[in-house]
């Protein structure tokens, strides 16, 4: 029987490569287990996103005033096709049709985006049945090609920072008795 003989260099190597070894599996077991949050997509904003055909659609929101069934909608759609797109949104059984231009965004609310001059007329959505502020709205848009998909808008408040309602505070009220002094 032969016997090997062990020397601490060669020990202090096995050690170095098992817990280089350990390392690296527990690494990947910890992205497994854990992935990280900065790769999950999600909507960062109060509005939703879609994706149908060559458009991207951020930020979809409808912005009503609380009493009535119409409502703007609010957003960005960037057309990365070669050609300007045709998206059409239906609510409600009610079509309303945006042109896109190609290889640009453009805001819904017919605002510039500040990445250009291009822009399309306000969005309204003419009825939105009998849902309220804080309900969701199915909506689908639609392009061809490029088939369509269904999304659920959220309704929000006519208020900043989406809508073009002014916060007015009434004029404070003051008495003849109030004392404009240091307080002594």
């Amino acid at each position: 029987m032969t016997r090997r003989i062990v020397t601490s260099k060669r020990r202090s190597a096995g050690v170095m490569l098992a817990a280089v070894t350990a390392g690296a599996t527990l690494t990947g077991c910890g992205q497994l287990i854990n992935p990280y949050t900065t790769e999950l997509k999600y909507d960062a904003a109060d509005g939703v996103s879609a994706r149908v055909g060559d458009l991207q659609a951020a930020d979809l929101l409808i912005v009503n005033n609380g009493e009535g069934s119409e409502g703007k909608l609010n957003g960005l759609v960037y057309n990365s096709g070669s050609s300007d797109s045709q998206l059409t949104i239906t609510v409600n059984g009610t079509d309303t049709q945006v042109t896109i231009p190609a290889g640009t965004s453009v805001r819904l609310d017919g605002k510039k985006n500040g990445n250009g001059d291009k822009t399309v007329s306000p969005v309204t959505i003419s009825s939105l049945g009998d849902a309220k502020v804080g309900d969701q709205i199915r909506a689908t848009l639609k392009t061809s090609p490029g088939g369509s998909t269904q999304v659920a808008i959220p309704v929000l408040l006519d208020q900043y920072p989406y809508g073009d309602a002014k916060v007015e505070h009434p004029e404070a009220e003051t008495s003849g008795n109030e004392s404009h002094g240091s307080g002594h």
